[in-house]
């Protein structure tokens, strides 16, 4: 990303120069890839309108790996984080919060992949004791001051964290639920197409591993031991995709990555693009994962799921990441694969009844609801016609993608 500030859109005096009859400037925040994609998401909700100029910027995070260059391949204007503290902007949009403090905007904070689920440490580096990630005070605060103008849930049983957590937040608080989620849900007719992106025909299943970042991940835990089990599948009846999260894909490198899966030599197995989980999940018939978002919103949409579960004191009570623990097939890297695939499918049921309720309660809604709320921000009407949430891309074949 370039440190030089940009006089056009954004700068002083910019306003002489635009073709577009734009009226507002709105800054799109990204911390990280992970965070990146929520907020391209939300912004895409106001892209198409002429009186809308969205600009971007990185935010400073220590898992910042690989974010200039997905924002250099936008073909977005970027500028650089010190030109965004010092201008002003008409509406920022983020789904992180580090130096959120700094801008001269009202801030809509969205959410981090589900929200409500897991306990974790402060962001100072202190003791969670508890903490909801991205629900409680830490997150939302600077010195006692609330950041964000509007703090975005997908679940009313967010309210109740926020009242022990955050209370300050709760009057802005707004139920607009789960536009990942209802982009998932519209992607599922276009299953066909995504598995061919996948290079995986109609009559092999799709087995989806995905592993969140960190000590608790299925990447550090079980990758040996699973590989294993993958390596029996038979490769004429199964296929096997794998997606990392940014933070391990970005944060140690996918070369660094891909050569510790390669000196595993899992016949067949490919690595999907970390952005492209949403596509791998409708595509998939059955999805092995830990207790990161991918995970959960699979098992949201009904895909049958083998589940690695967090330690102990790692995810929320009474959250989807809680239910799904309980109620879906658990994985046990030392039995066969094959059978333990037929009772995820077995608990499909079970699990279709706790788990999609407690990640949105306002499903299908998320478009319509968060664009009402970043125009009533904006101060300009919305433009006609009810939006909804669209399908995701289909993906493109992974260029370093080889027999591992």
């Amino acid at each position: 990303m370039s440190a030089h500030w940009l006089e056009m859109p954004a700068g002083p005096g910019a306003a002489r120069w635009h073709t577009a009859p734009v009226q507002r400037l709105v800054l799109a925040v990204c911390h990280t890839v992970a965070s990146a994609q929520h907020v391209l998401d939300a912004v895409g909700l106001a892209e198409p309108d002429e009186r809308v100029q969205v600009v971007f910027t990185r935010a400073p995070d220590v898992l910042s790996n690989g974010t200039d260059e997905l924002l250099g391949s936008l073909g977005a204007v970027v500028i650089p984080w010190e030109q965004a503290i010092r201008s002003t902007f008409d509406l920022a949009l983020a789904a992180d919060c580090a130096g959120l403090h700094e801008l001269r905007a009202p801030i809509i904070q969205l959410p981090h992949g589900i929200t409500s689920n897991k306990v974790t440490w402060s962001p100072d580096g202190g003791p969670g004791d508890g903490l909801v990630t991205g629900l409680a005070a830490p997150w939302l605060t600077s010195y006692g001051r609330l950041i964000p103008r509007v703090v975005t849930i997908a679940h009313e049983a967010a309210r109740d964290v926020l009242a022990r957590q955050c209370p300050q937040a709760l009057p802005a608080a707004r139920l607009t639920g789960d536009l990942c989620l209802d982009r998932l849900t519209a992607s599922l007719p276009r299953r066909t197409a995504y598995r061919r992106g996948l290079g995986v025909d109609a009559v092999r299943t799709l087995v989806a591993v995905s592993s969140t970042w960190g000590e608790w991940s299925l990447f550090r835990r079980v990758w040996p031991a699973l590989c294993d089990a993958l390596r029996e599948l038979p490769r004429d009846r199964y296929a096997v995709r794998a997606v990392c999260h940014p933070a391990t894909w970005h944060g140690h490198g996918a070369r660094q990555v891909e050569a510790w899966a390669r000196s595993r030599r899992v016949p067949g197995l490919r690595y999907v693009e970390p952005l492209d989980w949403r596509a791998l999940a409708a595509a998939a018939d059955v999805w092995i994962g830990d207790y990161g978002s991918p995970t959960l919103y699979a098992a949201a949409v009904g895909i049958p799921v083998l589940h690695l579960p967090a330690p102990e004191g790692r995810v929320a009570p009474g959250s989807a990441a809680e239910a799904l623990s309980r109620t879906t097939a658990l994985l046990d890297v030392t039995m066969p694969l094959p059978a333990q695939l037929r009772r995820a499918r077995e608990r499909r049921a079970a699990v279709a009844a706790a788990v999609p309720g407690l990640v949105s309660t306002a499903r299908g809604e998320a478009a319509h609801r968060l664009r009402a709320e970043m125009y009533r921000l904006l101060r300009l009407p919305e433009p006609g016609g009810r939006v909804t949430a669209h399908p995701v891309a289909v993906p493109r074949p992974y260029r370093r993608r080889a027999p591992l």
